[in-house]
């Protein structure tokens, strides 16, 4: 009997061993992540602020000893365009951070009712085609596609994701985007001939802050969370989000996500969702 109990507390021992064990590991990634974030927030504060706080001491300079002449008015200009174009990354950024952290703490709930996602797609691909000059295809569907979903952060996600196919891809590739009904859900592809991606950058491609090597060499901005409040926002309304690459056929996001929203979606899993092929 008493070998038995013996028997018994070793197994709750090393029951409750593992489960520290466990604890201390998510514990470690967790400062990890934490000293990671601070480093980085430093580094790309740090950018923005100093050539923002560069173009207005100039600025200010050259005001003090000028006449305002036409000439110096347009100097002044494009100083100023300057400082709204580096606040506007900053801001940009913040923006990012703070609905990442909301979303992922599920502080913030969306807003659902009835949203045209095919409204959403012309809205921002014509937006984007006036921003960037960029040759953007998009079929959709001769009938709207109305959804139960947040259309707010839906429009995020879209603009998310032609956004960052803009951004990987060579300026005289075409962006081609489509979407369509398939089996009570709505997918939304995105394709671009940019370079294509490991499978261990697609693996971890929607990590918070996570940026593979080409987009660090080529460019300086951005956090990494595009794609990962694009998760978020994905799998709060039920759906999932996957991306496909191979050498020589570029790369294809995908997005699914069901037309009526069930009720407990607002309770946000943070399992993984299943990647598609």
């Amino acid at each position: 009997m008493a070998e038995q109990k013996v028997h018994a507390y070793a197994q709750e021992l090393a029951a409750t061993n593992h489960k520290l064990e466990q604890i201390n590991q998510e514990l470690e990634r967790a400062n990890h992540l934490k000293d990671y974030f601070m480093i980085r927030a430093a580094h790309e504060l740090r950018t923005p602020l100093t050539t923002i706080l560069g173009e207005v001491q100039l600025a200010l300079r050259r005001l003090d000893k000028a006449k305002s002449t036409e000439k110096e008015a347009l100097l002044y200009r494009r100083h100023f365009d300057k400082i709204e174009a580096r606040t506007r990354v900053l801001q940009a950024l913040v923006e990012d951070l703070i609905e990442f952290s909301s979303l992922h703490t599920g502080e913030k709930l969306l807003q659902f009712g009835p949203c045209d996602f095919s409204k959403i797609c012309d809205e921002v691909v014509e937006d984007q085609r006036t921003y960037s000059g960029r040759q953007i295809e998009l079929q959709l569907p001769l009938d709207p596609i109305i959804m139960q979903a947040d259309g707010k952060r839906l429009t995020q996600v879209a603009i998310n994701l032609v956004s960052n196919a803009l951004h990987y891809s060579l300026e005289d590739t075409v962006i081609s985007i489509g979407a369509h009904v398939e089996d009570a859900s709505v997918l939304f592809q995105i394709h671009n001939e940019g370079p294509a991606l490991s499978l261990e950058q697609q693996s971890h491609l929607f990590d918070p802050f996570y940026r593979t090597p080409y987009a660090e060499a080529l460019f300086r901005e951005g956090w990494g969370l595009g794609l990962t409040v694009s998760k978020e926002i994905v799998e709060r309304h039920g759906g999932q989000i996957w991306v496909k690459s191979i050498e020589g056929e570029g790369t294809t996001f995908f997005v699914q996500i069901p037309l009526e929203i069930e009720q407990n979606v607002q309770a946000f899993s943070h399992q993984p969702a299943r990647k598609m092929a």
